[in-house]
Parts: structure tokens; sequence; C-alpha cells
């Protein structure tokens, strides 16, 4: 009995041994894997989730940065470096290598711009249509959560600290440019907590789509779907309804589109009118050159004679309105102030 008890026990340990060896084997393989160095946390991130996140080659590249003033005002004085990141950067496709800058990829001050004080500079995707960069000492910087506009990335920075001070905000545009572009003298010298506003005069750019009469701007045309629409300009806030038609402003981009039943029928332009100065200032042109600084006359030469003219006097002046094939044009005071497509 004792003999036929020990062959037993043999048996599983026969058995039971390689078992155990495997096992060991397959949990040392797995805590090596989610240690294992050469993988970053971008990296893990892109893998899991990339269809989900926007791609590098659509956000490489240089832009111009405009801070709001920030909010509260702490007066920050000599402090205010570390909330200063260089007025134009490069966004590079590369992953960082050193200190902080592992987390991401690699942000550089454009050429012939001064950097900042800080020691790490990353950006990463964090949607199909937005990115996060940080400026980072090691204890304190900013971080900027940016969303693609047709122009570049809009947005907003928060300051953060390594020690108990209020944290502010300040809105962001990053508009993109040609790395290659020359920079003035008085540009390229960084200027901590710079004081902008967002209605700032525009400037031509030849690679935007232009608005054209009874069709539109770019994807956002006569027709298109309320989704295209919104992955273009980001997601607008809803102005009014009416039964299955309503307005969705897109304050940031200066344009208030009307849909019904999620197909685009109208889209506005704005330019300071008065009433609707929440807007920012639409920046872009016509396909027949005309923009915020082309007179009544302009207008006409450009596209013929009206269907129809509108005028009066409110409490803020004299308004007129021109109606075209397609198109029109609202002016206050002699200055445009909104074009329409198609206008009503």
């Amino acid at each position: 009995m004792n003999l036929l008890r020990r062959a037993k026990n043999r048996v599983l340990r026969v058995i039971a041994l390689p078992l155990l060896f495997c096992w060991l084997i397959t949990c040392a393989i797995a805590v090596s894997a989610s240690k294992s160095p050469g993988r970053s946390p971008i990296s893990q991130t892109q893998s899991a989730g990339k269809q989900d996140l926007v791609r590098v080659d659509v956000i490489k590249g240089c832009y111009n940065l405009t801070l709001s003033p920030w909010q509260p005002n702490l007066n920050l004085g000599e402090d205010a470096v570390f909330i200063s990141p260089p007025r134009r950067v490069q966004l590079l496709a590369e992953h960082g290598t050193r200190l902080w800058e592992t987390a991401g990829f690699i942000v550089r001050p454009a050429p012939g711009i001064q950097p900042s004080i800080h020691s790490s500079s990353y950006w990463v995707p964090t949607g199909r249509r937005s990115i996060k960069i940080v400026w980072t000492t090691g204890f304190s910087g900013l971080q900027m959560k940016l969303r693609l506009d047709p122009r570049g990335l809009r947005g907003e920075a928060r300051s953060f600290w390594d020690f108990p001070r209020t944290s502010q905000t300040s809105d962001v545009v990053a508009d993109r440019v040609d790395c290659q572009d020359k920079v003035e003298l008085s540009d390229a010298q960084p200027k901590p907590a710079e004081i902008t506003t967002f209605h700032t005069e525009c400037h031509k750019d030849e690679t935007q789509p232009r608005i054209v009469a009874g069709v539109g701007w770019g994807i956002v045309h006569i027709g298109a779907d309320s989704k295209d629409v919104d992955d273009f300009l980001g997601h607008g806030e809803l102005a009014k309804r009416y039964s299955a038609s309503y307005f969705k402003n897109y304050s940031e981009m200066g344009v208030q589109v009307l849909f019904e039943s999620s197909t685009v029928r109208a889209v506005y332009f704005y330019n300071a009118q008065r009433g609707d100065e929440n807007f920012s200032n639409f920046c872009g042109t016509t396909d027949k050159n005309i923009d915020w600084q082309s007179s009544v006359e302009d207008v006409k030469k450009a596209y013929g004679k009206p269907e129809a003219e509108f005028s009066g006097i409110d409490t803020g002046g004299p308004w007129e309105r021109i109606v075209f094939a397609g198109i029109d044009f609202r002016f206050e005071n002699g200055r445009m102030v909104r074009m329409g497509v198609p206008g009503s």
C-alpha cells in the first residue's frame, strides 16, 4: 500500500513541476514586457487606439503662438518666464529621447526663435482632432490643450507650479506658418505673458479655401453633413432652433451655420457685427477677392448688379445689406460686418 502511495506522489511531481515552471516563465515575460523601456507612454497610447488619434503628419510643422491675457492676473513679475513659450514653435514628428520629452513628440522653437526657459517641451495626440503641448522645467510650466481648425490650432493654456499658487488660463491661437518664413527681429525675442486679444486683424492666406457664392467655404458648403462641419470647425454651440432647422455658432472661427435636418442650409461669416461681438473675426476672402476691407463699391464691381438692396438706421448707426445670387454682404457705418451664403 505504501509503495502504491509513493508511486502516485512521484507521478504527480513529474506532472506538476513542468507546469509550475511554465507558469513562472509566463509571468516573467509578462512583467518584463510591462516594464520594457522601449515602449514610451505615447507609443502605448497610439497602439491602443491609433484610429482615434490625429495623425502626426497632419500636426507637424511651424506655428505662431498668440496668447490672450492670463486669467486671473497674478502679476507674476520675473516668474512670467515660466509660462511664456516661444512665439513661434516647430512641432516635430520625432519621439523625445531625453527627460520628460520621452512622453511624446518633440517641440522646438522655430528656426530663428530664441528658446524659452523650459528644459523639456513635447506634444501628444489626444483625440481625432486634438493635441496637448507641454513646456516644463521639471517643476513649473504650462500645458496647452488645442484642437485643429482650418488655420492651425486653437484652445486653452493652463499654468502649473510645484508649490501652492493659483493656476492661470489663457486662450491660445496657433496659426500655421512656413518654417522657412523670415522672422523679424522683434518677433524673435520671447515676450513673457504677451497680451493680445482674439479680435485681431486678419491676414490673407492663399492656402485657405475661399467663400464661393451659392456654395460655401470649403468643407462648410451648402448640403454638407453636420458631422463633417463639426470635424472641420470643432463642435459648435447650439444657438436657435426652429422645428427641423437650427443654428450653430462656431464663435472662435467667426462662423455661424444654419442646419436643416443635419444638412447645411446657409453659412454666415462675421466681423464684429453689432450684437454678435462674441464671434471672433472670420479670416478669409471670397473667390472674387472680397474681404472685410472691401467697400460697397468694391462688392458691386466684383459681383455686378445686386438682386436686392436694403438699408436703415438703428441705435448703432446706418446699415446696408446687398444681396447677390448665392451671397449677401452687410455693412454697418460703411464697414463690412457679415457675409452670408446663400444669405437671407
